[in-house]
């Protein structure tokens, strides 16, 4: 009887592991996401109770850790720390053609005229009228190999300038590039949104050029990548994870204002409902899609600034196959 009981006892518990493990398989899925400071709000409205997503809790969950710059996110993404990050199409380009492994899953926003644009600024009173003014300038940039000295660069080449030998570039955070304009720290800055509106507002400044100038195409300003490894382990939490991204995005396009309060309500922009209101917006692909040949224009420019010297294939870092379908 002792046996019997015993055997009860063993069957008993092995009929409770096979319960529990269709549970235990079924449990959400981690993603470690990096993101940066500016034009990725489509992507962090997943995270406050506006997100559209059905998802979460139940093929994936999230954690979001923010970065200054693209070259914190990069160190943190090859320590093993993020599963997926943000970067902007010059940053992944370089990332790759040193050696990064990563595969761009889908577009967050764009550098487009269908949309707002990165624009340089200069005080209102500065003896700087064009682009050719800026030899011995001080340039802020916010990060070193950022699209932001991208542009900065090409349009200085452009202008016939050396960008190495004719100007200073130092990196300043992109919340207190306007103080350091006006305070004369620099000569040069960018701003993007809703730090440009902002500035603007309080008046004093004049812009010198856009991004557009010397890049005349469309390209990714955000994408979301994550690591190889992570996507072959995990497909059906990153498909479900992408489709609440696009859901979300369209939501956000439809109500933009909702979209904000909510945004400034969970403390994820640095800006009043009221600024909100009045900053344009980026250009955002609502199926999160992004255009290959796009990448390899923008690595020509790279290549002409000496961002890299190296020419790689953008399909091989390229995988929108996550994506929804339709």
């Amino acid at each position: 009887m002792i046996r019997q009981a015993r055997w009860a006892a063993v069957a008993a518990t092995v009929a409770l592991l096979a319960a529990a493990l269709p549970a235990l398989a079924q449990a959400p899925v981690k993603i470690r996401q990096g993101h940066s400071q500016a034009a990725e709000e489509n992507l962090w409205l997943m995270d406050t109770p506006a997100g559209v997503t059905p998802n979460r809790g139940k093929a994936y969950d999230f954690e979001f850790f923010p970065f200054r710059g693209a070259d914190e996110r990069f160190k943190a993404y090859e320590a093993g720390q993020l599963d997926c990050a943000t970067g902007t199409a010059a940053s992944i380009i370089f990332a790759v053609s040193q050696g990064i492994k990563l595969k761009i899953v889908a577009s967050i926003s764009k550098e487009s005229t269908k949309g707002d644009v990165v624009r340089y600024w200069v005080r209102a009173d500065s003896d700087i009228k064009s682009v050719k003014d800026l030899r011995g300038k001080i340039i802020a940039i916010n990060g070193y190999k950022s699209a932001i000295e991208l542009y900065a660069r090409a349009a200085m080449i452009d202008a016939g300038l050396d960008p190495d030998r004719d100007a200073k570039f130092v990196v300043i955070r992109f919340p207190v590039m306007g103080e350091a304009l006006r305070t004369g720290k620099v000569d040069l800055t960018s701003l993007v949104q809703p730090f440009t509106t902002i500035e603007q507002k309080k008046a004093g400044i004049r812009a010198l050029f856009a991004s557009r100038d010397p890049l005349p195409f469309d390209e990714d300003l955000q994408t979301l990548y994550c690591a190889e490894a992570f996507l072959k382990e995990h497909p059906a939490a990153i498909r479900a994870y992408l489709a609440d991204f696009v859901a979300t995005t369209k939501w956000y396009l439809a109500n933009q204002a909702a979209a904000r309060k909510a945004l400034a309500a969970a403390k994820k922009v640095v800006s009043d409902t009221d600024v909100l209101a009045e900053v344009p917006d980026s250009y955002r692909d609502p199926d999160g899609r992004t255009d290959i040949d796009s990448y390899y224009k923008l690595q020509d420019v790279m290549i002409k600034v000496g961002f890299q010297k190296n020419r790689i294939d953008p399909k091989e870092f390229i995988d929108l196959s996550f994506l929804p379908s339709g």
